[in-house]
């Protein structure tokens, strides 16, 4: 990404493609808790706004082990 996230000024917004929430925009500490139930089906959406520059980078999970319940 082009876009330092570490930025205070950042706008980190965050979604689980395939879930059902939606984005989520982070606050400060930046941390996010996503409830992965289909790994071959499912990414992660990381969009980074900062003044005029945004970037966006997708995560496959494919090679994610699941645990069962």
């Amino acid at each position: 990404m082009k876009v330092a996230p570490d930025s205070r000024d950042a706008v980190v917004i965050v979604e689980l493609v395939g879930g059902t929430k939606g984005p989520v925009t982070l606050d400060e500490d930046r941390n996010i808790v996503l409830l992965i139930k289909n790994k071959d089906t499912q990414s992660i959406k990381v969009t980074v706004n900062n003044e005029d520059n945004s970037s966006t980078k997708t995560y496959k999970l494919t090679g994610l082990t699941l645990e069962g319940k």
